[in-house]
């Protein structure tokens, strides 16, 4: 079983929302990978966000019972794979010991040749427009990352 770790800041949005939708297309495809997620800056218990849980209950995954932990509580070597939603959470995993190749960052299909964002845009405080755009891009990042597992 590989074990994988979604981080984003506060555990609330992004990542859970990551770690839902990688643990229902694992189940679907029979894959022996698992996932859960942390925050770097956030306090353990804290629920998911209300459009995140919304949002995600359209896509019929339940993210009523997220609980938020904060990335230093977790035991690290619980996991194989480490996957942040930008580059400067991937510098904070590596902080902690976490060695380099075992840190991936989710990558967002640009909408254009013009666009050049890296990473998975943070919807925390917006509308279920913004958080909608985020699960899809969650969904098609994760597939990609699927494929180098």
């Amino acid at each position: 079983m590989k074990n994988v770790l979604f981080i984003c800041t506060g555990n609330t949005c992004r990542s859970p929302m990551a770690e839902a939708i990688f643990n229902k297309i694992a189940e679907e495809r029979n894959l022996s990978m698992h996932a859960r997620s942390a925050g770097v800056a956030t306090v353990d218990g804290l629920p998911a966000a209300k459009n995140a849980i919304d949002i995600m209950a359209q896509r019929g995954i339940d993210l009523s019972n997220h609980k938020a932990r904060f990335l230093p509580n977790v035991k690290l070597s619980d996991y194989d794979v480490f996957v942040t939603m930008n580059y400067d959470q991937s510098l904070l995993v590596e902080s902690l010991g976490v060695p380099r190749d075992m840190i991936k960052v989710l990558q967002k299909a640009p909408d254009d040749k013009y666009d050049i964002e890296i990473g998975i845009a943070d919807p925390f405080g917006g509308d279920m427009l913004a958080y909608k755009k985020c699960a899809d891009d969650l969904e098609s990042a994760i597939e990609e990352l699927i494929k180098t597992l």
